[in-house]
């Protein structure tokens, strides 16, 4: 009986340990040090493209200092906010950004928290950077009187997109591959990890609460905090569209369709598409959806706008 209760806890403290281990490798991987390369000093800015930018930097409501670019267009008021994903940075949406601003849009483009020329502080994964777009919007009516603002989000920034679309100065979004829900992403991110040791003997949703307990442990907050599908519904009197590609490894394609029918959004499910990659997939059918979009709902350029925008 001994031995067999020495096999016995032998076993179960394998297990508890190996259930440990997987959730903070996956906490591990959600929250490493932001690093990137090349450094952003060395990536594209506006000025290769031949766009008129200014460099702008504002602070948030907790004291972090955010940088970014205003792509102006001072001839309309119709102002786009882009955002990028949760490991990513502004130059990485230079390419819809400065088609958006050759259509007739103000752009402000600018790092969260934590990223690219942003300041070092602490990240989320659309919780805190939710701060980080109130800050912005702030920013954009100060400098834009009567600014008429969409936003452009992609991953994480979809999701805090979604969250900054129920502040009355946002009249229109696009959602590129957004998440409905935090845990459900990283459900299917932790069955992933568990295959590779495991042969699918047990799915993600096991490891969750340990991948949680170490991911609290880090002072962030709980997985659930970040569930766009929970404010879509507020969203039905917006106009939204939801982007999705059908061979997104990340976000599953029910993700986009579920979004959108809870918002009653314009769904653009993009073939061969995989996360955040519609854009790459057909790059003019891109920008011409997203500024169309955007034309319909933040108003056409009119006469003077355009013959202004000529110059």
């Amino acid at each position: 009986m001994l031995a067999l209760l020495a096999v016995v806890l032998l076993v179960g403290g394998g297990l508890i340990g190996l259930w440990l281990l997987l959730g903070w490798l996956g906490a591990w991987r959600l929250n490493r040090s932001y690093t990137l390369y090349p450094d952003v000093s060395f990536s594209f800015t506006p000025w290769e493209l031949g766009v008129k930018h200014e460099e702008v930097e504002f602070p948030t409501a907790d004291g972090i200092m955010l940088r970014g670019w205003l792509l102006p267009r001072p001839e309309t008021t119709r102002t786009v906010v882009s955002l990028h994903g949760y490991r990513g940075h502004m130059a990485q949406l230079l390419g819809i950004s400065t088609l958006l601003w050759r259509a007739g849009f103000n752009v402000l483009l600018f790092d969260f928290r934590g990223r690219g020329r942003s300041a070092a502080a602490p990240i989320s994964m659309g919780l805190w950077e939710r701060g980080d777009l109130a800050a912005a919007l702030d920013l954009v009516t100060r400098r834009i009187a009567g600014a008429r603002i969409g936003l452009l989000g992609y991953s994480m920034g979809a999701v805090v997109a979604a969250y900054g679309g129920a502040d009355p100065r946002v009249r229109a979004l696009v959602l590129d591959s957004c998440f409905t829900s935090l845990p459900e992403v990283l459900e299917r991110m932790a069955g992933q990890e568990a295959g590779r040791y495991l042969r699918g003997w047990v799915g993600g949703r096991a490891f969750l609460p340990a991948m949680e307990w170490w991911h609290r442990r880090r002072g962030k907050p709980a997985f659930a905090e970040a569930a766009p599908i929970q404010v879509m519904r507020n969203l039905a009197s917006k106009p939204v569209l939801v982007i999705q590609g059908d061979r997104d490894g990340t976000v599953p394609l029910e993700h986009g369709q579920r979004l959108a029918a809870e918002a009653d959004a314009e769904l653009w499910l993009v073939p061969g598409a995989h996360h955040c990659g519609a854009y790459f997939v057909d790059r003019p059918a891109y920008a011409d959806r997203v500024s169309a979009f955007f034309q319909r709902h933040l108003g056409e350029i009119g006469s003077r706008e355009a013959a202004e925008g000529g110059r």
